[in-house]
């Protein structure tokens, strides 16, 4: 597997990866009622970073996962991971992750953040068995929060903030 910055060609892949990964809430929760996933050109567009995942590193190869980092004033925020459903479990998600770990560092940050729900399996879990720490959300996280609130993502179970140095 490989791991790499996304280009503009990965751009337009991105919202229907995210979309496709979302289907597994639906498959939990039911009707989430959730909005379109946010295109990888708008991504793009704000301050952090793109990570993509791939099986291999033959050039072309079928991006399976995404990291999508923000950059809050200095401050970093895993805003999203996704992996393609067919590809879990194979990795992909932990080798993501390892990159966001060495890119923030790379760039001077020290601590991560992210907001996830607590008892979702591939969730607040998967991040705990990977060093991550449930902590008091931020005040810089106030922007996530509300629109999580405008949302309603907690009617679907508790979320959380987590972070990791």
């Amino acid at each position: 597997m490989s791991v790499r910055p996304a280009t503009t060609a990965d751009l337009p892949l991105l919202g229907p990866l995210e979309d496709t990964g979302d289907r597994q809430f639906t498959d939990l929760f039911g009707d989430l009622g959730w909005p379109a996933a946010t295109p990888g050109e708008e991504r793009a567009g704000v301050p952090g970073f793109l990570l993509v995942a791939t099986d291999d590193e033959t050039p072309g190869a079928p991006v399976v996962g995404f990291a999508h980092v923000l950059d809050l004033g200095g401050a970093w925020h895993l805003e999203q991971l996704s992996v393609d459903p067919d590809h879990q479990g194979r990795g992909h998600g932990t080798a993501l992750l390892a990159a966001v770990d060495t890119e923030v560092a790379a760039r001077g940050g020290g601590t991560l953040t992210l907001m996830t729900y607590a008892a979702v399996a591939w969730n607040g879990p998967f991040y705990a068995r990977r060093g991550w720490a449930e902590v008091e959300p931020p005040a810089r996280l106030a922007p996530m929060l509300a629109a999580e609130e405008r949302e309603g993502l907690a009617r679907h179970g508790r979320r959380i903030a987590m972070e990791r140095r």
